[in-house]
């Protein structure tokens, strides 16, 4: 516990009938997050979601164009398309990357009663994503002839 005083959902129970219990909440100031690199590059991470929110929807309606009006449909050639098309590639192997370099932490593997190395967990895990990132690259240029 951290000792801070935790309110009662109910009036009248605490110390005495009547009481009312305070919390004391640190202020927060709004930029937080900016004073050091680990939080900055934190709250990076947090927003890379939104950018490939963004762009997978955009994928979905261009999915859901070509289906319906096959004859009409121009998939999205212009500048801004495609520049955001690599911002969010950017942010989508920066997440990749963060959350992978986390799996040494998060995975815990005994073999033969022995814990293996978070370094090996993290460098397979690195391996099945480069392995399943040329597979799919196959995939789908075998399936644009």
């Amino acid at each position: 516990m951290t000792g801070e005083a935790i309110p009662s959902p109910h009036k009248g129970e605490g110390k005495g009938e009547g009481s009312s219990t305070r919390v004391y909440r640190r202020p927060v100031p709004a930029g937080w997050w900016a004073r050091r690199s680990h939080y900055f590059w934190y709250i990076v991470r947090e927003f890379t979601a939104l950018p490939m929110a963004l762009w997978l929807l955009w994928l979905l309606i261009d999915i859901r164009s070509a289906a319906v009006r096959p004859v009409n449909f121009h998939p999205q050639t212009s500048i801004a398309f495609v520049a955001f098309s690599v911002v969010c590639l950017a942010f989508a192997l920066y997440h990749s990357f963060t959350f992978l370099s986390l799996a040494g932490v998060i995975i815990h593997v005994k073999v033969l009663d022995r814990p293996v190395p978070s370094r090996l967990i993290v460098l397979s895990q690195f391996a099945l994503w480069a392995v399943a990132s040329i597979v799919i690259g196959f995939v789908l240029i075998w399936f644009a002839r």
